[in-house]
């Protein structure tokens, strides 16, 4: 009893684990601590006094047990001392690498390459990771342009005349 009931907390264990170390090792090591508890449940000598009802209770209990402690463990991790660093919080929606949409919006720029729809432009202040492309479809290479809309890391510009 005292092996299925170290192979059942190990499992717990290590699958817990795997949220702060992901790679499947842990898990997958947790898994098959839990399934050999089980299992020596059902075959172990030492349980015969129980009978099967008594076995298939001390199996639903460990896989019980160990749902419940893996769902606690994931709803509350981020409230475990060292757990709010590992978890993102902000989100990031409509901004370009922490610039707001509303202060790129209306930005102008040089095209550096032709878009055909995308290519290379040269804006102060966007990051280079932006998916840069044309409203049109082709703008040529040295053109004015003008940011029109920004989703996600998407920006859609537009060609605009020379300012002399």
């Amino acid at each position: 009893m005292t092996l299925i009931i170290i192979l059942a907390l190990a499992g717990i264990v290590l699958i817990c684990l795997e949220i702060i170390l992901p790679g499947m090792i842990l898990g997958l090591a947790g898994i098959v601590a839990l399934i050999s508890a089980v299992t020596l449940a059902f075959s172990s000598a030492e349980l015969d006094s129980l009978g099967m009802s008594g076995r298939t209770l001390t199996a639903a209990s460990i896989l019980f047990a160990a749902t419940f402690l893996i769902g606690m463990w994931l709803k509350y991790f981020d409230r475990v001392p060292g757990g709010r660093a590992l978890v993102l919080t902000r989100k990031n929606k409509d901004k370009v690498a922490g610039t707001e949409t509303k202060e790129c919006l209306g930005s102008r720029g040089i095209a550096l390459t032709d878009l055909r729809p995308s290519g290379k432009v040269k804006i102060s202040g966007l990051p280079k990771t932006c998916d840069i492309v044309a409203e049109t479809g082709f703008i040529e290479s040295g053109s004015n342009i003008e940011i029109i809309k920004v989703d996600g890391r998407r920006v859609l510009v537009r060609k605009v005349a020379s300012s002399a």
